[in-house]
């Protein structure tokens, strides 16, 4: 919420893939006060993350973030602020707060004790949706572009006019599942590299 006293707005925030980024993202800036629309290509949320782990989905590692940064091969700086805000433990909680069940196998992975992504899946759409997310699935955003002081993004031939845009429809991978690697054209649209 911004604004003077007697004026209040509320932030309007578009985040564009519903993987388990996307959904996690928009669930915690709508319980943060925005109004959150999540935009996703296909026709259902976590498409590529039911697919994770064999259909398992590993989690995390039941280990300290130092633990996590010794096994990352390259730029272990860039993931040093994240790991340390949100860390492996974090993310158990986070998951068992959600109703998910976890357990620990050999190497410290961790998945859900059903070992179904599918529980992964429900648990991230119905955070999302109770906390006031607008879900909204076959619509693949094409262009995000900055209009004065707003953020336009098209998609399906209609536009939306927010305040912030979260790209997060992963990297290139598994074609089938969407995960084409639009988010670098959109995140280049707006200036990054």
């Amino acid at each position: 919420k911004t604004g003077r006293r007697s004026e209040v707005t509320t932030v309007k925030i578009a985040v564009i893939g519903a993987g388990a980024s996307g959904l996690f993202a928009a669930s915690m800036l709508a319980k943060a006060g925005a109004e959150v629309t999540l935009f996703e290509r296909n026709d259902r949320v976590g498409k590529k993350l039911s697919l994770t782990g064999k259909g398992r989905c590993n989690l995390t590692n039941n280990c300290s973030p130092a633990q996590v940064l010794e096994n990352v091969v390259s730029n272990q700086k860039f993931l040093f602020s994240a790991i340390n805000s949100f860390t492996p433990s974090d993310t158990m909680d986070h998951f068992e707060s959600l109703g998910v069940p976890l357990k620990t196998e050999r190497g410290r992975r961790v998945f859900p004790q059903s070992d179904k992504a599918s529980d992964v899946v429900k648990a991230l759409e119905k955070d999302a949706l109770s906390s006031g997310v607008t879900i909204v699935l076959n619509s693949r955003v094409t262009a995000i572009r900055k209009v004065g002081g707003e953020i336009v993004v098209s998609a399906c031939g209609k536009e939306e006019k927010v305040d912030c845009a979260v790209v997060a429809t992963g990297g290139a991978s598994y074609k089938g599942t969407g995960s084409s690697g639009d988010g670098y054209d959109l995140a280049r649209s707006l200036g990054n590299k």
